[in-house]
């Protein structure tokens, strides 16, 4: 019985050093620096095997390994890639070592922003500081998954830090990753309004009614933007709607009793700029009875 415990110890470890004799020496001792902590030593060896064996789904497997630990996260993205297109050996490793990265990632862009907006002053070095930390742990998370949140928050920040460029970008590919989220489109929306862009701010908040035709805050914004346009006729029938579907905001039947009166005082025929200031009056009314202290409407 003790001889053939033996022999099985012995083929066990004969098998053993079978497998591990497979791997290149480049990849062994990758692994072995590894498994000791010497990220450094492990991945110059790694990055040896990989170079020396690009067939090798293993040698990448590990190098990507190396690479999340050292924070070179595009870098470990593309490794792994590089193995799973060889085979799918690995496949659930490499999914939990994105998940983990991913989760540490957002997790730390979340808790930066939550620092940023307990600071009073958001021009202050500490605000910077989280705000640059926001993008880096965003983009970090990025590289391994799309997520709409991720992108607005870095929009956010960009914003923030009065980087108009990377506000505009950051907010477009927000959009681009989910199209079917009014606030994507209002947010591109206020962006071009800030900028004076009226007309352009006004075909944003329209993208947003296309989502969802009874947003009350896409149907007043894209009123006042027509407005603010001087396409008068379109903003009427623009607030129009918005006081159908929002019967209760005083902002708007006032904005538009402002718009007749103007547009009135444009008129050379008499007769039709009575039935503007006529129509102007009906709607100063309506503002009046929803808020009677709002005293422009007198």
């Amino acid at each position: 019985m003790k001889r053939y415990a033996l022999l099985l110890a012995i083929l066990l470890i004969a098998v053993s050093f079978l497998f591990s004799s497979c791997r290149p020496p480049e990849l062994e001792g990758a692994i072995v620096h590894l498994n000791a902590g010497r990220d450094d030593q492990a991945y110059e060896l790694a990055q040896e095997a990989a170079q020396k064996y690009p067939d090798n789904a293993e040698a990448w497997f590990i190098l990507g390994k190396i690479q999340g630990q050292k924070g070179m996260i595009k870098e470990m993205v593309d490794s792994f890639d590089k193995s799973l297109a060889l085979n799918t050996t690995h496949k659930t490793d490499i999914e939990l070592q994105r998940n983990s990265y991913y989760s540490k990632y957002y997790n730390s862009g979340v808790a930066s922003y939550n620092s940023f907006i307990k600071i009073e002053d958001r021009e202050s070095e500490p605000a910077k500081k989280n705000l640059n930390s926001v993008i880096d742990n965003f983009n970090n998370a990025l590289l391994i998954r799309s997520d709409y949140m991720a992108h607005r928050l870095i929009a956010i920040s960009y914003q923030n830090l009065n980087d108009d460029e990377n506000n505009l970008k950051s907010l477009e590919t927000a959009a681009e990753v989910k199209p079917d989220t009014v606030m994507a489109w209002v947010e591109l929306g206020y962006y071009f309004s800030r900028k004076k862009e009226y007309e352009k701010a006004a075909d944003y908040f329209n993208k947003g009614l296309e989502v969802d035709p009874n947003n009350v805050e896409c149907l007043t914004l894209y009123a006042q933007n027509l407005d603010l346009a001087d396409k008068k006729d379109e903003a009427i029938a623009a607030y129009k709607n918005a006081i159908t579907k929002n019967p209760e905001e005083k902002a708007i039947p006032f904005n538009l009793g402002l718009l007749l009166n103007k547009q009135a005082n444009d008129l050379e025929d008499e007769a039709q700029k009575k039935e503007k200031l006529g129509e102007a009056v009906i709607y100063f009314k309506k503002a009046y009875e929803l808020d009677p202290e709002l005293k422009d409407t007198y």
